[in-house]
């Protein structure tokens, strides 16, 4: 095992996002459940994408864009483009995640579901991410049976 469960406070730091496709506003509608600045970067965005957006650049990535970022999710269709962003990010002490490619990852985000201060997080270690997000629901299925844990 390679990855090491922790929750990581985001709250009041700046993250990056580079793409705009479907993945990229996945990333952008889990975040914006968290008390953090985002900043998408990408050559075509969604107006759906332009809504949960911090603040947002339409082009392509560039270094600069690192300036600031505490966490990137390299979001972009074109694999060499994410293996830049993990090079630089990380020469700059910055984590990323790539999604669907564990091999440019520094962390994962786990299938999770919230409770007030509670919080369960089921990871696969990228290499299943559909039977993490089963695993996610059936515990919260079984907590939300179980007495009233879960309204």
């Amino acid at each position: 095992m390679n990855y090491l469960p922790v929750s990581l406070n985001i709250g009041n730091r700046h993250v990056l996002i580079v793409g705009g496709g479907k993945v990229a506003l996945e990333k952008l509608q889990l975040l914006s459940r968290f008390r953090c600045f985002v900043t998408v970067v990408g050559e075509e965005l969604s107006d759906e994408t332009l809504q949960y957006a911090s603040s947002s650049h339409i082009r392509p990535f560039q270094l600069e864009d690192l300036e600031g970022v505490f966490i990137v999710y390299a979001c972009s269709s074109d694999r060499e483009v994410n293996r830049l962003i993990k090079q630089e990010a990380n020469a700059r002490g910055i984590l990323v995640n790539t999604p669907d490619d564990p091999e440019l990852c520094d962390f994962l985000s786990p299938a999770f579901f919230s409770d007030g201060p509670m919080t369960v997080a089921v990871s696969s270690s990228g290499t299943d991410v559909r039977k993490a997000i089963a695993w996610r629901n059936r515990i919260k299925t079984y907590l939300s049976n179980d007495e009233g844990l879960i309204p």
